[in-house]
């Protein structure tokens, strides 16, 4: 497939930054048969979803993240929900807790490229159906900044603690970068977040297979596809 080439892509895309969550909202989203492949990733309609959304990934890290949301903006693609890992910076957001980022600090390269200055907010629209739904659901859920960075291995004490003060709850590998090219390719954006690691103790605690996380991520999931069918109803 050239890059010339428009694939039927749905213009509403839940993405997913690794294979397994990829793979948890396909499940999740009645998906069956083969995925579809474009470029570096793959996709899949969503048919819980009247097939009017599709998943794609992976798209781990900033970088990846813009490659794919380039492509996918110019395949038709106009509101990008993110459904993805965090870790918690707070002890007020623990593991399988949901977040919702409000807006973000970054320390990867990716978004300066994009523009410069302050990182732009998700849709505040879209953001809101979120929490809506959360509540909605009776879910729990934290929602305010997130520290973005491209090298998680080197979150040092010190930097947590810099990133703490400055108000960020959370730390992760996509999320600023989404923004910033969301705001530049003029789509709609928001992210559901489930925290998988708590890293304010002076120690990482990290539990990716967490059952907790695995159940989080289901309903992040269909809190997304939710929102999705209302706008297809």
């Amino acid at each position: 497939m050239t890059l010339s080439e428009r694939p039927d892509l749905p213009a509403s895309i839940i993405l997913a930054p690794t294979d397994p969550i990829y793979s948890l909202i396909r499940r999740e989203g009645g998906g069956s048969g083969r995925d579809r492949r474009l470029d570096l990733f793959r996709y899949a309609p969503i048919p819980a979803c009247g097939n009017h959304a599709a998943v794609a990934g992976p798209a781990l890290g900033a970088p990846a993240a813009a490659l794919v949301v380039e492509r996918l903006s110019r395949s038709g693609a106009r509101m990008i929900f993110l459904l993805s890992l965090c870790g918690s910076l707070t002890p007020d957001l623990r593991i399988g807790d949901l977040f919702i980022p409000t807006g973000g600090i970054s320390e990867e390269g990716t978004s300066r490229l994009y523009q410069d200055g302050k990182i732009p907010p998700p849709d505040l629209s879209l953001t809101a159906r979120i929490r809506k739904s959360c509540r909605t659901s009776g879910l729990k859920s934290l929602e305010g900044l997130i520290w973005t960075t491209d090298a998680p291995h080197r979150e040092t004490p010190d930097k947590i603690a810099s990133f703490i003060e400055q108000g960020t709850l959370a730390v992760d590998m996509e999320f600023t970068a989404l923004s910033t090219l969301a705001q530049f390719h003029k789509l709609r954006f928001a992210a559901l977040m489930v925290v998988s690691d708590e890293v304010y103790k002076g120690k990482m605690k990290i539990e990716f297979k967490n059952k907790e996380i695995n159940q989080s991520l289901k309903l992040g999931a269909h809190i997304i596809m939710d929102i999705l069918k209302q706008d297809f109803a």
